[in-house]
């Protein structure tokens, strides 16, 4: 029995990146998306954020780790004064 993959176009695979990392209407609320960008327009979306962040593709969003102090009321003991979250591609 042959399994055959489908691959996805590029279109489709912009619109699950875009649907799977951005908050379309927080962005919105943010004033980072203008009233012409719409919610199915996903190139229009990863160009803003492209312009917005200053990447080449919006597929770079997510590929550093990031280093940050998360506070606490009560920081549990075994818990590491600096957090790493790593990278979506990790």
């Amino acid at each position: 029995m042959r399994h055959e993959t489908k691959l996805t176009s590029p279109e489709e695979t912009l619109k699950n990146f875009m649907l799977e990392m951005f908050d379309f209407d927080g962005l919105k609320k943010a004033g980072i998306y203008s009233k012409e960008i719409k919610r199915k327009d996903y190139q229009a979306q990863a160009d803003r954020i492209c312009q917005y962040f200053g990447f080449k593709t919006v597929f770079e969003y997510g590929k550093d780790s990031v280093q940050c102090h998360l506070s606490y009321a009560k920081r549990p003991a075994n818990e590491p004064f600096v957090t790493v979250i790593k990278s979506i591609y990790e």
